[in-house]
């Protein structure tokens, strides 16, 4: 196949590899409104809950590499399909699931399959110039945070809709359809006889190496903060619901949507607008602010007013966060550098969210229904503190889409 000519699109083969890793993270997301109900009625604790969420992100990072050195050794095309067949076999697992054993070996097999977003992004090297490199990592990127955000809003609607195990249904219908639609669509984009690439650094020495730097470390610490404060609230909102305010699958479901619907907002037509006259870094740490404001307002809702007006700050508060936290780190890096820091970002979320679940589910059986939230808050106020007293001051917003937006001094 050959490398491709001018900006990556959505159009072609690079569509459907960015549809993959959507398709992955919904697979992560959609079962978020009804995964703690469902497997309560299995007997599941809340510490069980918190791992049944976070094992698929477990799996995912141990399973990432493997993927990756088989894609090297047979190429993108089977990987990538392999992958999603799984992802669809595995949601139908949980939809069908009879007990809490079950549950928890098909979430760890639509975890396994959810690692070959390394097979997608393998793949844009492939078929992207030097010069293209970073907006094809990019693209993935941005694959990553819609299906982070529209995983739970399709789940909320499908649960609200058709009941519990629908979301799971939903979920593999469209690992299936993408499934179709790679296998007459999506060439292989290894050359034949191609070495696999030797010397990459391993993602921990990644880590540390952007932890070390005045310009990615402290965005590195507030994607992981956020996340795990974020999916701590979204592992523990359906009990939270239920002990609270007694609500089942159609109201947490509603709540879910209503949530993804204030943040698609907030990404889709409001952070823009507000980066114009602001600039990426007071946005991001007023969506900080915001943010802790809302996990405390949740965590003290008692009607249902406080609840509504606690999520939709929460939802646009967020959405305003990890768009912006992503800007700031595509412009703090060079154009040869995009890939690996918007990577970086991805990597600091995965770990949040195997640590997140576990974390806020036993928090919540523990403590008590809104120590999760509480929690999420005081990360949200640090990450603020973070921001402002350890990332370097920008110019200006037209500085930094000009330029670096943030850098070392």
């Amino acid at each position: 196949m050959r490398r491709s000519r001018g900006a990556p699109s959505l159009r072609g083969p690079l569509g459907i590899v960015a549809a993959t890793v959507v398709v992955d993270l919904i697979g992560f997301g959609i079962v978020l409104p009804v995964l703690p109900l469902w497997a309560e009625e299995f007997g599941a604790s809340p510490l069980e809950i918190g791992l049944l969420t976070a094992v698929y992100s477990l799996m995912q990072f141990l399973v990432a590499p493997l993927w990756g050195r088989a894609s090297d050794r047979v190429g993108r095309r089977p990987v990538i399909l392999v992958a999603l067949a799984g992802s669809a076999v595995a949601a139908l697992l949980v939809g069908l699931a009879g007990s809490l054993a079950m549950l928890f070996v098909a979430r760890i097999l639509q975890g396994a399959a959810g690692a070959s977003y390394v097979a997608a992004q393998a793949y844009v090297a492939d078929v992207t110039t030097a010069r293209d490199r970073a907006r094809g990592m990019g693209l993935i990127g941005a694959a990553f945070g819609v299906g982070f955000v529209l995983g739970p809003a399709i789940g909320a609607v499908a649960a609200a809709a058709g009941g519990a195990s629908t979301p799971f249904f939903v979920a593999s219908g469209l690992a299936a359809l993408n499934l179709v639609v790679a296998w007459f669509r999506l060439p292989e984009s290894r050359r034949p006889g191609a070495a696999p690439a030797r010397g990459r650094a391993s993602r921990w020495a990644l880590l540390r190496s952007a932890l070390s730097s005045r310009r990615l470390g402290p965005l590195v610490l507030i994607s992981f903060l956020g996340t795990f404060a974020f999916v701590g609230m979204e592992s523990t909102f359906a009990l939270f619901g239920d002990r609270r305010f007694g609500y089942g699958f159609e109201e947490v479901a509603l709540l879910f949507a209503y949530v993804g619907l204030a943040a698609a907002a907030s990404q889709g037509a409001l952070v823009g607008r507000l980066v114009d006259r602001a600039g990426e870094f007071r946005v991001m740490l007023a969506g900080l602010v915001g943010s802790a404001v809302g996990m405390l307002l949740l965590a003290l809702a008692e009607e249902l007013w406080l609840l509504l007006i606690a999520l939709a700050l929460l939802g646009v508060a967020t959405g305003l966060v990890f768009a912006t936290v992503a800007a700031l780190t595509s412009l703090s890096v060079g154009e040869d550098e995009q890939g690996g820091a918007l990577g970086l970002l991805a990597s600091s979320g995965g770990l949040a969210r195997i640590a997140g679940p576990i974390v806020a589910t036993a928090l919540f059986g523990s403590v008590g229904y809104g120590s999760p939230l509480v929690l999420g808050a005081a990360l949200f106020a640090a990450c603020a503190v973070v921001a402002a007293l350890a990332l370097p001051r920008p110019e200006g917003a037209a500085a930094a889409r000009g330029g670096p937006a943030v850098r070392d001094v």
